[in-house]
């Protein structure tokens, strides 16, 4: 089981080098897919990513460094599929926290060549907190965040999530409010994928030590100001922090987790 990572720049301008957050679980000849910023099937080809093992697409929620790629994505695979005929009457799970950017998003593919006819089905869904997918052994769950503005008695649009196989578990955070957010799900946390767009890493890091659950391998993405314009001033302030394992993540690496 790895993380690929295609995309690691949070919803900035342009950046040389970043496109906005992307990344797949990659096992057992399937890819898990989470979150679809720009250029993320151009970059995931182009790094050898087979975009035809796609089972599941997950949108953490819908803000366009999130989402912007995704029609782009399934246009991809669809070509690639007119070449390999692979997917021939395969379902691709779709799962978004409000079903308006599927209405958006097949609207808008509905438009392209062939009315975006293709041989293999795609099926929507909603996401919620609690169990969101089993699939030959990999589980994944959500757990809501505040990053988006929420009203009692209205669903939650923003999520974060734990991925589970082989006796690993990795926790995305999703674009978070900070630390509670996504506390209940670090027990056994193996990598936690963590996003620098709101946060300060070493204060992040601080905080998971403080509270003595820091993750074995802390790994940083969505990419904001302090890393995008500081780069080695953070890397010297997280490599001051005793007892600490990190990573700061480029477009196009890849974490190795074992079986």
């Amino acid at each position: 089981m790895k993380i690929r990572l295609f995309g690691s720049c949070s919803g900035t301008e342009p950046v040389p080098g970043r496109h906005h957050t992307a990344f797949a679980v990659e096992r057992r000849g399937g890819l898990y897919w989470f979150d679809a910023g720009e250029s993320c099937a151009h970059t995931a080809h182009l790094s050898g990513a087979d975009l035809l093992s796609i089972r599941h697409i997950v949108i953490s929620h819908t803000h366009m460094d999130h989402i912007g790629g995704l029609a782009h994505l399934l246009w991809t695979m669809r070509k690639l599929d007119g070449h390999a005929h692979r997917l021939d009457g395969q379902t691709v799970f779709l799962h978004l926290p409000d079903l308006r950017a599927w209405d958006a998003v097949s609207s808008l593919l509905a438009l392209t060549e062939g009315g975006f006819s293709c041989r293999f089905v795609i099926r929507p869904g909603l996401i919620g907190d609690g169990p969101l997918f089993e699939d030959n052994g990999l589980a994944v769950s959500a757990l809501h965040t505040r990053h988006l503005p929420h009203a009692e008695g209205e669903p939650w649009r923003s999520f974060g999530f734990s991925i589970e196989a082989d006796g690993k578990k990795i926790v995305y955070t999703g674009d978070t409010k900070g630390y509670e957010d996504y506390a209940p799900l670090l027990d056994g946390c193996d990598v936690l994928l963590h996003e620098t767009g709101h946060h300060h890493p070493a204060e992040v890091a601080k905080r998971l030590i403080d509270e003595g659950r820091a993750p074995g391998l802390l790994a940083f993405l969505h990419h904001g100001r302090d890393i995008l314009n500081h780069p080695d001033e953070q890397k010297a302030l997280l490599a001051a922090i005793p007892d600490l394992s990190w990573r700061i993540l480029n477009d196009g690496d890849v974490i190795e987790m074992g079986e």
